[in-house]
């Protein structure tokens, strides 16, 4: 029995290391799932890691290799070629030849030229398209990132009002219990202690699929996003709405679809230039040489044919003369398609203006709300202080408090809401203009 207990007592004891360090683990496992990120942090790691702009640079890869054939098909080709054989008749004979030889085009109606310009247009466009994806890209971060922060901040003020209405419960229920209190007022302050929690429980949620959505945007499935709050000192009064036309001529230079638009153009106009060159006759120069040897193995002995060298230069022109209505149907639709990529590149540069109009409208509406709000909300934080001091001193009713609290709290999320809204609509802008996004 003694024996028994001791070898229990020791598998005890082993599980109890095992189970020690298993949970040390998942506390380290824990503590690695959380990663702190300024916004600077998490637009440079998506840069690098997001699908949409990796795709983006992918695009950009291609379209370099693309720029490099179109460079090399200046160059000459160049093949070499050997054979041995034998053949039967009424004798067996040997022949081999060994030899080597290249072409150069000429001329082909500038058609390598052209597509050597609209390859590097393409390049061109491709890395724009990247700048493109990364703007895309970080807005939507800059609007997740922003959210979770408006959430940790209302968070904050939620547990200064929980604060506030346990001390208020706890004061409450003493007064209730000696008769100072009625019970109606009482479970008015229990209640609203009660719907304190909740609405920071449900904000905590709230907040917990905040950093669920910016750790999508930036892949980080497997890790929570905790934000760095940077921007609690910003006041409205602080705040200034730079001109329509600074912020058009900025995005202007900084934007890159405008530039995207207008190379869709000369491309288009290249395609043109290729389309006609099939019209054009092509001029190429050929030249090779090579060396032929044999011998007539049925012989005895065998008897050797002689061979020699031959050399060949060849000046070919090739003249289109009828090829089925292919160039000219090609040519026509050519003019078309650039046709149609001037008028999208209209219609883009007119809504790139638009955007930037209804942007800047946007930011000056924002900017007017959150100088609202914040005397509002100031306003309003100093009247429920003083009624809380009011109701301590038993000057007001537990109604007129808890309606004062209300108004605090509607003023508050107003505030919250037109604050970032604000920083949103300008760090947006900040992105069109070319600025560096900071908080």
């Amino acid at each position: 029995m003694l024996s028994f207990m001791n070898r229990l007592t020791k598998i005890l004891f082993c599980a109890s290391i095992i189970f020690n360090f298993q949970f040390s683990i998942f506390n380290s496992t824990q503590a690695q799932d959380t990663v702190r990120m300024t916004l600077d942090s998490c637009l440079r790691y998506a840069y690098g890691h997001n699908i949409t702009v990796r795709t983006a640079a992918l695009n950009r890869e291609s379209a370099d290799v693309t720029l490099t054939g179109a460079k090399l098909r200046f160059l000459p080709s160049i093949n070499a070629s050997a054979s041995e054989g034998l053949s039967w008749s009424d004798q067996t004979t040997r022949s081999g030849n060994v030899g080597i030889n290249g072409s150069l085009t000429l001329f082909n109606g500038l058609n390598d030229l052209l597509n050597y310009r609209y390859s590097k247009l393409g390049a061109e466009q491709s890395s724009l398209k990247v700048q493109q994806a990364e703007n895309s890209v970080g807005i939507q971060i800059v609007q997740a990132y922003l959210t979770v922060l408006m959430n940790e901040e209302k968070l904050a003020y939620q547990q200064e009002v929980l604060e506030t209405s346990h001390q208020q419960q706890l004061e409450g229920e003493v007064k209730y219990q000696v008769g100072r209190l009625l019970e109606s007022d009482y479970l008015l302050l229990e209640a609203n202690y009660t719907s304190a929690q909740a609405e920071i429980d449900n904000t905590k949620l709230t907040i917990d699929d905040n950093r669920s959505d910016l750790s999508q945007l930036l892949d980080l499935n497997d890790r929570v996003i905790e934000a760095i709050p940077s921007t609690d000192s910003l006041k409205a009064s602080d705040c200034a709405v730079p001109s329509y036309d600074t912020l058009l001529a900025q995005a202007r230079r900084a934007l890159p679809d405008w530039q995207i638009s207008e190379m869709e153009v000369e491309m288009a106009r290249l395609n043109v230039g290729m389309a006609r060159s099939s019209f054009l006759p092509s001029l190429s120069l050929n030249a090779g040489t090579s060396y032929n040897n044999g011998a007539i193995v049925s012989d005895n002995p065998v008897t050797t044919i002689n061979g020699g060298l031959n050399t060949s230069l060849t000046l070919g022109l090739s003249v289109p003369i009828l090829n089925r209505g292919t160039s000219l149907t090609q040519y026509k639709q050519s003019k078309i398609n650039l046709q149609q990529a001037q008028l999208q590149n209209y219609q883009t540069q007119i809504d790139l203006e638009n955007n930037i109009q209804t942007l800047h409208i946007t930011l000056q509406q924002a900017l007017n709300r959150f100088r609202s709000a914040e005397a509002l909300a100031n306003a309003y934080r100093a009247s429920y202080d003083v009624y809380v001091l009011k109701f301590a001193e038993g000057a007001v009713t537990t109604v007129e408090m808890l309606q004062q609290q209300d108004r605090y709290l509607s003023a508050l999320n107003d505030y919250l809401q037109s604050k970032y809204s604000y920083i949103l609509a300008e760090k947006q802008l900040d992105i069109y203009t070319g600025k560096e996004i900071k908080l």
